[in-house]
């Protein structure tokens, strides 16, 4: 489904007088939205060199995001979150630079193993109502009953709004749970 198949639908279920381009523009807040409720995780794998400590990885990776590093068997903790204790392997990622830093280095050539959680990095523009959401495409029907309730806010129609909220975000919530589930830590 695409974001203008996604805006149709919506129309339908709230005829409204909203611009398209800000129908995309909550299109896009819809899509970060999706990713803050439903942590889908991702594998970044790298290889790491004996005595480099910095490594750049995947524009998509955020601090906020990772969840377990391992190099080769060895775990590292998060200088940024965890009380790491001076015996304990620890890391550092820098947000703007992508770069993830060792401490200490790894003292010969491992693989690396990045556990995150996706994000949302499309950004919709009214020119391409072709455009796919960044979400997993069996969630894409919600993004339907999103985009309603902001419209039914626009339209001043409190109990309408409350109506598709409740749909996408129960969704959301039965998505966030599953992949919950299927995630042993």
């Amino acid at each position: 489904m695409n974001i203008g198949e996604i805006v149709k639908q919506a129309d339908i279920l709230v005829p409204n007088e909203v611009s398209s381009a800000d129908k995309v523009l909550q299109l896009n807040a819809i899509n970060q939205d999706f990713f803050n409720v439903v942590k889908i995780p991702q594998i970044a794998q790298f290889s790491c060199a004996a005595a480099q400590s910095e490594y750049t990885l995947p524009p998509d990776v955020r601090l906020k995001n990772i969840d377990k590093l391992l190099v080769g068997m060895f775990q590292y903790q998060s200088l940024d979150r965890e009380d790491v204790t001076p015996a304990q392997n620890a890391y550092s990622f820098d947000d703007q630079t992508h770069t993830l830093s060792l401490f200490p280095a790894p003292y010969t050539d491992l693989q690396g193993f990045l556990r995150y959680r996706r994000i949302g990095v499309s950004v919709f523009v009214p020119a391409n109502l072709a455009a796919v959401p960044d979400a997993p495409e069996e969630y894409h029907w919600t993004y339907v009953p999103a985009l309603a309730a902001y419209l039914a806010h626009t339209q001043d129609d409190s109990v309408k709004a409350a109506n598709y909220e409740s749909q996408y975000k129960a969704a959301w919530n039965v998505a966030a749970q599953n992949y919950q589930a299927g995630d042993s830590g």
